[in-house]
């Protein structure tokens, strides 16, 4: 007699699923881990694909690259467009209180900032300009 009852097999979670089932705990101190860090940025891996390319010379199939990102530079980008923001918004505060003491020239200039500094963050983080 045929078995009439459906095929139950258990669900396997994703985390369960990886090839990788084995791991392995490493101690650091506050300045091994800070170079430790370090170094994974700048070669735009997590700390854990640096370690595995380290020891066995390949990131693994899944290793995503990120760009490293320069956090001054960021920061200093990030805050010429704040300043660019706000003189948008003496601009917009201006133009909407019906004064005519802005000129075009002004306006041209302010948004010219803004596309430099919103360019500026885009190289900082890896990203392409549009054309």
């Amino acid at each position: 007699m045929l078995d009439a009852s459906p095929d139950i097999s258990p669900r396997i979670a994703r985390s369960e699923k990886r090839q990788r089932n084995r791991k392995t705990d490493i101690r650091w101190d506050d300045e091994e881990y800070s170079r430790l860090t370090e170094k994974a940025q700048e070669t735009g891996l997590s700390r854990n694909a640096y370690i595995r390319a380290a020891a066995i010379g390949t990131p693994g199939p899944r290793a995503r690259r990120s760009p490293p990102v320069n956090a001054e530079a960021l920061a200093r980008a990030t805050a010429a467009l704040n300043k660019v923001g706000s003189n948008l918004n003496q601009i917009a505060h201006v133009l909407n209180s019906g004064g005519a003491g802005l000129t075009t020239r002004e306006c041209l200039a302010a948004l010219s900032e803004t596309r430099m500094a919103a360019a500026a963050i885009r190289e900082i983080v890896g990203r392409k300009d549009r054309p």
